[in-house]
């Protein structure tokens, strides 16, 4: 495995251009996610591999619209409330969270920067709730502009319209027929976490970190209504309805690759259109 998470990002770089980059106001891309299992076919750091992935891509595509941003250190110790029975997932107390990310956004501040972009792609409802309370208590010490991607169908477990200031609202245009069901028996099930997917995503991004072989193996263990319930109740409960620790049909990743592919471009594509936006009407 030949890739690193802090490749292009401030860890790269040396302290005069981050001076440089602070003083002229250039917007931050923030990767967010945790260290948590994903089953026995994907490694515990995909969702901020994931994160990095799409900050990578944001970043490349603002460069070459002759605009620029640079990516902060990815931060990967966050909430993890429905797999903390299994080994590898590590979690934070959300008051833990929030000090270091305040005093992350304030470093940055102090670097010069104001306009921050944080990219999550871990779901965990508390885990998001903590980085929403984090943004705005640095929003408001600090005087910035941070802002967290969410997607539409995530607003209503928070409480959100869409419209607060720091909210950055994925209204990218997706066809319907990316997130159609091809499979039967997959259709009124719920493929959230190390799924098909995700497994495509990761195959996209790092090919070698995913064990397909494995993942072909697996049976599904999609979620109904009922075991959506547990899987929310946390605890060892969660064993009982995703004993290997997905909770999604693995197998199923070969049709959704290029599905993963079109989404995360659109996404990349969105978010850098809205940064430049963001920096042309000042």
């Amino acid at each position: 495995m030949n890739y690193s998470i802090f490749t292009d990002t401030m860890a790269d770089s040396d302290w005069r251009e981050i001076e440089n980059k602070g003083r002229q106001k250039v917007p931050v891309l923030f990767p967010l996610g945790v260290i948590e299992e994903h089953g026995p076919h994907l490694p515990l750091g995909t969702d901020i591999y994931l994160s990095y992935a799409i900050c990578k891509k944001i970043k490349d595509t603002v460069r070459a619209q002759q605009g620029d941003c640079l990516i902060a250190p990815p931060y990967y110790w966050g909430v993890n409330h429905c797999t903390g029975s299994f080994p590898g997932t590590f979690s934070l107390k959300p008051e833990t969270m929030i000090v270091v990310l305040t005093e992350i956004f304030g470093n940055l501040h102090q670097f010069g920067f104001d306009k921050v972009y944080c990219i999550n792609q871990h779901g965990d409802a508390v885990h998001v709730k903590t980085i929403i309370d984090a943004i705005k208590a640095a929003n408001k010490n600090f005087d910035m502009h941070i802002r967290l991607l969410m997607e539409p169908f995530d607003l209503p477990q928070q409480g959100l319209s869409g419209k607060e200031d720091y909210i950055l609202l994925d209204e990218a245009e997706y066809s319907p027929e990316l997130f159609a069901e091809d499979d039967i028996n997959e259709k009124t099930l719920l493929d959230i976490h190390a799924g098909a997917l995700e497994t495509a995503a990761m195959l996209n991004f790092y090919p070698d970190a995913v064990c397909q072989d494995t993942a072909k193996q697996l049976k599904s263990y999609s979620l109904t209504e009922s075991s959506l319930d547990v899987w929310l109740t946390g605890g060892e409960k969660v064993r009982s309805v995703v004993p290997l620790g997905y909770a999604g049909n693995p197998a199923g990743y070969e049709k959704k690759i290029s599905t993963a592919k079109v989404i995360f471009e659109k996404l990349a594509d969105y978010c850098a259109q809205k940064i430049m936006e963001d920096n042309l009407a000042e």
